[in-house]
């Protein structure tokens, strides 16, 4: 078991996100579904990828993962993400470091007001975008930037979901893949989201939704 340190890190933030109860989402996503996502996104060996909701790191680090096994080497990925809350941030980066990810650039800060991954005044794109969101989230619009991320607008009362869906389509190359988790109530309820949800499938950028169970 090579990285027996980075796999004692994660069962003690597994651990800690099953004492937490529900509120153990913000910082840890179950294996199955992070495997999963790996699956369905393949990542080339020196795919750039991004978690916009990087939590403590574990989607980013199963793309890693998935990349050593197949290629051997994951030396030539780049790693990046954003998280909020200080004390998950910093979890993160304990995680990449007993991962032995020595090049991973982890930026603190609210993704929807504030993206701190750009490029030459741009937001950086990347080949693989992947994310756990918080679900059902106020935001706010008060000091926002980069506002053309967005062509439709969610009620600010706990419907941030698909704000965060359209933040990482606009961080996606053009021949990029992305891969979310989100609420089942996205896929039900009407008005804007309703829209958002015929744009998705009008404009090709939907390929599949995929049920999980509880």
């Amino acid at each position: 078991f090579p990285d027996l340190l980075g796999a004692a890190y994660e069962f003690l933030i597994k651990y800690f996100a099953e004492s937490a109860g529900k509120k153990g989402g913000e910082f840890y996503t179950p294996a199955p579904v992070v495997q999963l996502m790996g699956k369905i996104l393949k990542p080339a060996m020196d795919a750039e990828i991004c978690d916009p909701t990087i939590g403590s790191g574990g989607l980013v680090i199963n793309m890693r993962n998935y990349v050593e096994a197949r290629y051997g080497t994951a030396r030539n990925l780049t790693i990046h993400g954003q998280e909020l809350k200080d004390g998950i941030y910093k979890m993160c980066v304990m995680n990449m470091i007993f991962h032995g990810i020595r090049n991973a650039n982890i930026q603190q800060g609210d993704t929807l007001l504030d993206p701190r991954l750009v490029e030459n005044g741009q937001l950086r794109k990347y080949d693989i975008v992947v994310a756990n969101p918080p679900f059902s989230q106020n935001y706010t619009t008060a000091g926002m930037k980069f506002k053309e991320r967005f062509t439709n607008w969610m009620s600010q009362k706990k419907q941030a979901d698909f704000m965060f869906v359209q933040h990482m389509i606009a961080t996606l190359k053009d021949n990029g893949r992305m891969a979310v988790i989100m609420p089942h109530g996205v896929l039900f309820r009407g008005g804007e989201e309703q829209r958002m949800r015929k744009r998705l499938i009008d404009q090709g950028i939907l390929e599949c939704i995929i049920g999980l169970p509880p």
